[in-house]
């Protein structure tokens, strides 16, 4: 298989035409979505929610100590800080992790480029995705997990935070955040179609099952449980 991962000291995100073979061109670039990608790998809620869990346990554990409620609600009030800092260096990473991310998408292959402190690139040939599946979210935005062959798959750390979450040991590679997601996921299922033949229906334009998000597969040439 010849997916692959390089890290290279001066890679730049965007891929131009220039740097693609003879016969090969652009379909579709995108960049993650900093918000969506902050709610998603960084985990921005569940920071929120650990923050109020332990300001309760606060409150309960001082209201007992002293009889006091106010005295409860001061102690809690004094987390705001660390809070405020926890949440902005999540946000300023999730922002600098979406800056530095191109998905792009040729007649050939698929590329992520991404990595702020180590750029590094993922080459996907579009014969080698058995399967595609999307998770649309309420704001337009999902996340397309790719279903590859095992052998020559990099590693659950070398593709963070666009890996597919609790694959560790065969880890799959994600788009994450993709905006405007249903309408990538129809190019990508076309690109697919073209390069292997057409052997698969296309995928209708995803639609959210819930308020939250919803779910759809399209697939390749070979099918694969998602």
């Amino acid at each position: 298989m010849s997916t692959h991962m390089d890290e290279f000291d001066d890679i730049k995100p965007v891929v131009t035409e220039d740097e693609l073979p003879k016969g090969e061109t652009i379909l579709w670039q995108a960049r993650p979505d900093w918000w969506r990608l902050a709610l998603g790998a960084y985990r921005l809620k569940l920071v929120g929610a650990w923050f109020l869990v332990f300001a309760l346990w606060r409150i309960g554990v001082t209201h007992y100590d002293t009889g006091s409620w106010a005295a409860g609600f001061g102690e809690a009030a004094a987390l705001l800080p660390a809070l405020g800092t926890g949440v902005g260096l999540i946000m300023l990473l999730a922002y600098l992790t979406a800056r530095a991310t191109r998905f792009t998408l040729t007649n050939r292959r698929l590329v992520m480029r991404y990595g702020v402190a180590l750029p590094a690139q993922l080459n996907i040939p579009l014969a080698h995705i058995d399967h595609a599946s999307l998770k649309l979210n309420s704001d337009g935005t999902g996340d397309m997990p790719l279903s590859l062959p095992k052998k020559g798959r990099p590693s659950y750390f070398q593709l963070w935070p666009y890996a597919r979450p609790w694959k560790l040991g065969s880890a799959e590679p994600m788009l994450r955040a993709v905006p405007n997601a249903a309408e990538a996921a129809r190019l990508v299922t076309d690109a697919l179609l073209a390069s292997q033949g057409g052997k698969r229906g296309a995928m209708p334009a995803a639609r959210p099952a819930n308020a939250d998000t919803g779910r759809a597969g399209f697939s390749g040439a070979r099918p694969a449980a998602v």
